[in-house]
This record gives structure tokens, sequence and C-alpha cells, in this order.
């Protein structure tokens, strides 16, 4: 086709160099006949020049790497390329004759006729809808990004336009990706600068509850350790009255301090739980005791029942007791009369873990059912009235709530409006020995007559008996007591009497019967016997092992030793730094009364400087001193004897109630630590620890 259209041309230009040589010289129906063929040849040339512009256009459209589409002055489509029938998935047939605002969304349909008038008045190479987002719409209906590039062909037959078209959806994708991590990172500066913001107001506040700690504690320790004292020495009721008063009052305070900075440390997640070998029996039981005291004031029984298969565990004893306590205080405080049972039951045994269940039962006010579902929540009381009569902070349960959930359990309540409550949690131990069987101590062979009117002490007793397989009567008469006594069958007998509920008459011939029948095989319990209530079931076990004599059982007897007052005798005296001139006065009184002599500075370096010139058995060390804080004290301390030889105790004394103020005490080289305030008890106990350490370490000097 291209050859002919190239002919056509050649002899065209061939007859108008024939009609300028022959111009003139021909007759004029020759030179009409010549003008008509030159015509004629001539639109023939135009002819094959025009459908060879267009075979051109055709060869650049269809190499285009855009989708390619012409469209004439009426909008319709005349020319597509592969491009555009990949791109909005119509084929060239669909598209070819159609207008163009098939490929329009049908949202700008109804504008773009009046874009394409305004394009053909000025017709001028350019991009469409600059600065809009352009979509073009597919054959399934789907719209895809795309940028527009016009261009005005110009022809005998009218203006067309060229519309390049470019899919810039991987553009669109790598600009919002671009934009979200910019923004991803605006945001992450933003956290980061908010989280700054925040661990500071947490150290502020950390550092806050610190001070406060220490600045409050020290006055309450002067005012618990003198009231302790006071209560110690000779005064007539009235002063015991008033010495008693102090110290109960002193101790809610205290109580209260220590509430708001459990909660504050649960709420920055810094309460952390210890690991250590512990005994659920001792830390319920003493938990217990520790409420009987107030409960006895209020007429109220208090039991404590210890599931005696449950093995010794891994756990935090110390807020293992603290929510016993916080239970059990509550419930004697809102008991007026009854009883108060504090039960701890084993759940699961396996070689990986061991789950406990611990109730507290009491028989007090009840709690309405609309504010169960809120008790747990921090500030929140029964009701007004509990809270105006009672008192309370509302923290306690809140801040046992979060130990239980720490040490892996869940606790819940289950109450009745003027019937009682049951509090009740559940906690994970790890095993102390994964080996070892729960401790059985058996007594074969020994029966117990248990003589009492509590159905709840009978049901405590015979289910430790029954433990540790023994045979187990209740009687009911003198008569009952008689005849098992008298049975003649091989029992070893040993009788157990509730000296405040017999529940039989003529205790007192009946008591006779007993100790002509069995000398020294009589065990009583209750006010002013050897073992009171709430009973302890080693106390109890101990008591049956030395009744019946170490030749009727296996197991060793357990010596019960009341505490006693204990006189040190100390090779040197005791350095106590101690910046508080009032607690100064005060451990003197409470070191007096231990029979320890001590001597006093006020500050870190005048601590170094005594230690260096004098003797001393150990070292009491408060934290926060002028010139010079107890841990920097120690750390000089600690260098020195690095390189001249020697160690001396120092015990921490500080009033900062932190986890990590202890570890700070110990990794600079203190040996012990007590809190804030100092008792008398925890004192003592201290100088025993370390009493033989400092004894051991002047031997090994003077060695």
């Amino acid at each position: 086709m291209t050859g002919r259209h190239e002919a056509a041309n050649d002899v065209a230009v061939a007859l108008a160099a024939i009609k300028a040589f022959l111009d003139g010289k021909l007759a004029p129906d020759q030179q009409n006949a010549l003008d008509a063929l030159l015509a004629q040849l001539s639109s023939a040339a135009h002819g094959a020049e025009v459908a060879k512009r267009e075979d051109l256009l055709r060869a650049v459209i269809e190499g285009s790497p855009y989708a390619n589409v012409l469209v004439d002055e009426r909008g319709r489509i005349t020319l597509v390329n592969a491009q555009t029938e990949r791109l909005f998935g119509y084929s060239r047939e669909e598209l070819l004759g159609q207008s163009i605002e098939m490929l329009v969304p049908e949202r700008f349909r109804r504008s773009h006729p009046q874009l394409r008038e305004e394009f053909s008045g000025a017709p001028v190479a350019r991009p469409m809808g600059a600065g809009r987002d352009l979509y073009g719409r597919c054959k399934n209906g789907s719209e895809v990004p795309i940028e527009i590039g016009l261009n005005p062909i110009k022809t005998d037959v009218g203006i067309f336009t060229l519309a390049a078209i470019t899919d810039i959806t991987g553009r669109k994708r790598a600009e919002e990706s671009r934009l979200l991590h910019a923004e991803v990172q605006i945001h992450a500066a933003e956290l980061e600068e908010l989280n700054e913001d925040l661990a500071s107001a947490s150290r502020f506040k950390t550092q806050f509850l610190a001070t406060m700690s220490h600045e409050l504690r020290t006055p309450l320790a002067a005012i618990i350790g003198v009231s302790e004292l006071l209560s110690r020495s000779k005064l007539d009721e009235r002063q015991q009255v008033c010495v008693q008063t102090i110290g109960e009052s002193v101790e809610a305070l205290l109580t209260l301090v220590n509430s708001i900075l459990d909660f504050s440390k649960v709420e920055s997640g810094k309460l952390e739980l210890q690991a250590a070998v512990l005994e659920i029996e001792l830390v319920l039981e003493s938990a217990a005791e520790m409420v009987a005291q107030l409960a006895r004031g209020k007429n109220l029984s208090v039991y404590t029942y210890v599931d005696p298969m449950i093995p010794p565990v891994l756990g935090d004893a110390d807020r293992l007791r603290q929510v016993l306590l916080n239970l059990l205080a509550n419930a004697v405080k809102f008991t007026e009369q009854g009883r108060v049972v504090a039960r701890a039951l084993l759940v699961e045994a396996v070689p990986t873990k061991i789950v406990v269940r611990f109730e507290i039962k009491d028989t007090g006010i009840g709690i309405a059912s609309n504010v169960l579902p809120r008790l747990f929540e921090p500030f929140v009381q029964a009701d007004n009235w509990a809270s105006r009569k009672f008192g309370g902070t509302g923290l306690g349960l809140s801040i046992s709530k979060r130990l239980v959930e720490l040490m892996g359990g869940e606790v819940g309540v289950e109450s009745v409006r003027g019937t009682g409550s049951n509090f009740w949690f559940t906690a994970r131990f790890d095993p102390a020995n994964k080996n070892a069987a729960p401790n059985k101590r058996m007594l074969d062979g020994i029966g117990a007559l248990i003589l009492t009117g509590d159905d709840m002490v009978a049901e405590i007793i015979e289910s430790y008996l029954k433990s540790w397989s023994m045979a187990c009567r209740r009687a009911e008469s003198q008569a009952d007591v008689t005849q098992i006594l008298q049975s003649g069958d091989a029992l070893t007998w040993v009788v157990v009497v509730d000296m405040d509920d017999i529940g039989i008459t003529n205790i007192g011939a009946t008591i006779e019967i007993i100790r002509a029948l069995l000398p020294s095989r009589l065990i009583t319990i209750g006010k002013d016997s050897p073992l009171s209530k709430p009973l302890r079931q080693s106390h109890l076990f101990d008591a049956i092992v030395k009744a019946v004599g170490p030749s009727k059982t296996d197991s060793p007897v357990m010596i019960l030793a009341t505490p006693v007052s204990v006189v040190f005798q100390l090779s040197a005296p005791v350095l106590v730094a101690e910046d508080n001139v009032r607690l100064q006065r005060l451990l003197k009184l409470q070191f007096d009364d231990l029979g320890v002599s001590v001597a006093f500075v006020s500050d870190g370096l005048q601590a170094i400087e005594a230690l260096r010139g004098a003797p001393y058995a150990m070292a009491f060390m408060d934290c926060q001193m002028p010139n010079l804080d107890g841990i920097s004290a120690t750390q000089i301390i600690r260098d020195e004897e690095r390189q001249f030889g020697g160690h001396i105790p120092i015990v921490a004394m500080t009033a900062n109630a932190f986890v990590q103020d202890r570890e700070a005490c110990l990794a600079a080289g203190m040996d012990d630590y007590l809190a804030k305030p100092v008792r008398l008890e925890g004192l003592r106990k201290a100088i025993e620890r370390w009493a033989t350490a400092s004894t051991s370490a002047a031997h090994e000097d003077k060695a």
C-alpha cells in the first residue's frame, strides 16, 4: 500500500513538470484536459499522503506504553491500542464508535461533555484535571486511578483528541505507603514524647511517694515505738487504755499509708512477688491470730482450718498474709455477732503446681447485691452507712485482687444482706519439693475423745485427727466419757476438752474422772488454756504427742516456746546512724530494753569515722541522712573492708517501702533490712541474726 502511495505521488510530480513545460503551447481544449488530469492526480497523491499519516499514527498509538484513545469532536472513540484493552477490560470492537464517557465513572459523566467542549475551544496539549484525582471506569465496574495527557490533532475533517492514559495504582499505593509511614513516624515521635512524659511523671510520682512514705513513717515510728515500750511498763488501768488507744490509732494510720503505697505500686506495675518456701498452715493461722484479739473484744469466735494434705510451697508469704489479713480484718469488722471461719483447701497438687482455695466466711451484715460487681474496684465500699460506722479506705479489696492475680488466682465473694459473706480466692504455687509427698503425720493406735458443745470446733479437730490416722469419738455426757475410757480396747486415749464450750453437765466431776483414768492425757483448749483459739494444727499435734509420750509415735516432739524478753551479751556496742533526734531517743530505749549498749551518729560520714576508730558488734544505718546517706556510706565501708579486711554486719533502717529500696540496700553491701517503724521484736530478731556473725568475724580478726 505504501508503494502505491509513493507511485501516485511521483506521477503527480511528473505531470506538474510537464504542465509547466507545455504551459501556453497547447490548444484550449488540450489545456483543460491536462488540468483535469493533474487535478485528479493531485487528489490521489493527497489521499495517499493522508493514508500514510493515518498508518503512521496507528503505529505510534499501538506502540505506546500508555493506554491511547483517539476521540473525535463528538466524543466518539475512533482508535484505541492494546494497552487500552488491558487497562479497561474492553475489546477494540466494544470501544470503537462508543462515547468516551463509557470510560468515565458515573459520578463524573454529567460534567465530562462540558470539559470536552472547553478543550475543543482551546486545543492545547496539556494534562487533564491538574491537581485532581482522576479515575477510569473498567468493564467490571471497578475504578482505577489514572493520569491523562491530552493532545489535539488537527485534520481536514476536524480536530481529534489523543488521550494518553497512565495507570497510577502502584504510584498511589507507594504514595499512600509513604504518607502512612510519615504519619506513623509522626505518631511514633509523639508516642515516644508521651511515653517520656509518662515515665517522667511516674518517676516523679514514685519519688514523691517514697519521700512521703519516709516523712510519714518517721513520726509514726516514734509513736509506735514509744507506745510499744509504754505498754511493757507498769501502768495503771487508765494509762493502759490510753496507750492502747494510741497504739491502735497509729496502727490504723500506718495501715492507711501502706494501703496507699501498695495501691500506687500496683497501679505502676512495680509490685513484684518474692518466691521462698512457705507453709500455708503457718501463714493462715498466724494471720487469724493477729485479728483474734479484736474478735474476742467483740465476743466473736474465730476458727481456722488448713487441709493437712497441703504441702510446703514456694511463694510470697508476706503478700499471702496481707490478703488474708485484709479479708479477716474485714470479716471481724463487719460482724457484730457469731463467728469468722478461715479455711485453706487443696484444689490441685501435681508435680508442677499446687492450687489452694482460701475462704473467709463470716456471719456479719452482708453486702447488697448491687454493690457486689464493683466491690473489688478502688475506693468502693458496701454503702455509706457501713463506711461511716466501720471506716476504711476501700483500697484493701482492690489491692488484694491484684495480689491474688499476681499469684495466678482469682478472687470472688458470695453474700446475702443480713446473713453474712464468704470471700474466697485461689492461688497457684510451685511445690517447694516436687518429689516430696504431703506431710501426713501418723498416730496409729491412738484415740481421741472430744468434749465440746461447739460443732465447728469438733468438725475441725476430727478432720485433723483423721488425717493423722487417729480414732476419734465425741462424748455428749459423763456416762459417755466413762464408758469410752473404760472400754478396754487397745487404743491409747487422749481427751481434748473445749473449756470455752464443754457441752456436758457436771463437767467438774467429769474432769476428775478423766484425770483419774488418764493422768497427764488431758488436753484443754480455749481461754486460759495451753492451746488457745483459733486452734493451730501443729500445736494440737504436738500436744497429743507430748500427752501420749514419744514412745507412742515416730514423730519428733515439737517444743512450743512462748517469746520471752532476750538480753544480749555482745562483745562490743552497736553503732546506729540516724539523723532524727526523736528516733535516736526511741532507739536508745529499745536497745536498753534488749540489754544492748549503743552509740549514735547523725550522718554517713560520722558513721565511717566511728567504724574506723572503734570496734562495733554491728551497725544500723538509716538510708536518708544529710552529708552522706546510708547507702553511699555502706559502699565506702565495704570498699575499705575489701582493701584492709574484716566485715561488720550493717542493717538498713529506712522508711522507704518499695521493693527496689530493699534491693538497693542489699546491692550496696548491707546485710539486712528493717522497714520503719522499727518494732522491738524486729530489732531483737535482727540483733539475734547478726550477733553470731559479728562474733565469728571478731574471732577471725583476732586470729
